[in-house]
């Protein structure tokens, strides 16, 4: 009697093909690593300006003054219209890993520490400028314009 063959793989096949997917998966390591950073990256520039965009239009809508604050040793900010009464749970979270700096009127600050740009019912600003830097060192500018309350960027 002769025993059928039933296709099946040989060890050594099996070992070739292992080796291969562990070579591939220790090339593109890195790079989703990297795309993870740089998707996180994009995601705080996005929240930031959108941050402000929303304080500039619900300062106008509501008639009162709001604050954009940003915590910049924690990488957190918060838009609230009581910059001295925002609870700690009321910020949101950047990633720890970007650097991000804020130049600011200093008397719109509600405690140390704690940068404010603030947005007027009429449409302007205190004006300020928040930098959100990379570890790799690329990064980008925004500029809060103090007459209009409008936001730029630029890449550094």
């Amino acid at each position: 009697m002769t025993r059928a063959n039933t296709g099946g793989f040989t060890l050594l096949e099996l070992v070739v093909v292992l080796v291969i997917a562990a070579l591939l998966f220790a090339l593109g390591g890195p790079s989703v690593r990297s795309l993870y950073d740089t998707m996180q990256y994009r995601e705080a520039v996005r929240e930031l300006v959108s941050a402000a965009k929303n304080g500039r239009r619900d300062a106008f809508a509501k008639g009162e003054p709001v604050d954009l604050l940003i915590n910049t040793d924690n990488n957190r900010f918060a838009l609230t219209e009581n910059a001295t009464g925002i609870a700690d749970d009321q910020f949101a979270e950047l990633p720890k890993s970007l650097d991000i700096t804020v130049v600011y009127a200093q008397e719109v600050s509600p405690k140390p520490g704690l940068a404010a740009i603030r947005f007027y019912p009429a449409g302007g600003s205190s004006g300020g400028e928040i930098s959100v830097v990379r570890p790799t060192g690329a990064g980008v500018h925004l500029t809060i314009d103090w007459l209009l309350g409008a936001v730029t960027q630029e890449t550094l």
